[in-house]
């Protein structure tokens, strides 16, 4: 016998008839009165401000009795039973479940006839408050031709952390959440908010955001000429070959400018005088906030003594 050929003949005949039994089914199932466990929301009002509840169950089971279609209606409307502590009396403490505050859909005709747990076991931390530095978290990508200054500017600088004592107690910074940028060719400000972690419970950060701000410049090229200087006990009986070089100054168009401001010479310590001729390399002091770089043409000077 092939069954395979049995059961794919008229299949869709017999899907239709499978629907109509299943319909028949509900049809004469709906009016039948039964009982049901409903999984059923928690949510917590905690008026004790000096408190923090970190532990507690999210949802209980609440068993409602009523026609499977009422009961039906329960999935589309999750019941929620609100727990009020007005008073918190320790780290721990169980409250009682009564039915009476569990809130449903009542135009079901459902009622609730047991609540599962009874009671609940809660966890709190005392409430303590920090004031912490913000870090950005910025990925910012400059146009051609330009440049991320740095740092990336936070205003304010800090803030004032509330939560439970366990996680406040090793707090020392807090986080942006995370800005990407990308073609940047002007100065670019955003308001963004912190980063908490989730899984931390009653956190309250003041103020809620920061203001970020990415600074851009282009990016040049300098050269200047500057004249080799020794300094030190034997600087009178010492010449440098050349006395004067080049510096060629690339990056952060304000870093340049800064860079060469400060830089109107090239200093050697000669504490005692060269017996013979000999290499000093010479470099540039680099200025802050922003990528530069200078090399020094040539990058060494020979020191002889003065005949």
């Amino acid at each position: 016998m092939n069954w395979r050929r049995l059961l794919l003949d008229n299949l869709g005949f017999k899907l239709s008839a499978l629907v109509i039994v299943a319909l028949l089914w509900i049809s004469v199932t709906a009016d039948e009165r039964q009982a049901q466990p409903v999984s059923t929301r928690v949510a917590y009002e905690v008026a004790d401000s000096t408190w923090v509840l970190v532990e507690g169950p999210s949802e209980v089971s609440t068993t409602f009795q009523g026609r499977n279609r009422e009961l039906l209606g329960l999935l589309m409307e999750e019941p929620v039973v609100t727990v009020v502590i007005d008073s918190v009396l320790g780290p721990d403490m169980r409250i009682p479940l009564p039915l009476s505050q569990v809130a449903y859909n009542r135009d079901l005709g459902v009622v609730p006839s047991f609540i599962t747990p009874s009671a609940l076991d809660l966890r709190f931390e005392r409430r303590i408050a920090a004031r912490v530095a913000v870090i950005p978290d910025v990925d910012a990508m400059p146009a051609a031709g330009f440049t991320v200054l740095s740092p990336v500017l936070v205003d304010p600088d800090s803030v004032t952390v509330r939560g439970p004592e366990s996680w406040i107690a090793d707090l020392k910074r807090i986080t942006t959440r995370p800005v990407e940028l990308e073609a940047l060719s002007t100065t670019v400000m955003r308001d963004v908010g912190l980063l908490v972690p989730p899984n931390v419970q009653g956190v309250d950060v003041s103020p809620a955001s920061v203001v970020l701000t990415v600074n851009l410049d282009s990016l040049i090229v300098r050269r200047r000429r500057v004249p080799v200087r020794l300094r030190g006990a034997a600087a009178s009986v010492t010449i440098a070959d050349p006395d004067t070089v080049a510096i060629v100054v690339r990056g952060a168009a304000s870093i340049v400018e800064a860079t060469l401001d400060a830089t109107s010479e090239l200093v050697i310590d000669v504490p005692t005088a060269p017996e013979q001729a000999e290499q000093r390399p010479l470099s540039v002091t680099l200025q802050a906030g922003g990528p530069v770089a200078a090399e020094v043409d040539p990058p060494n000077v020979t020191l002889r003594p003065r005949t």
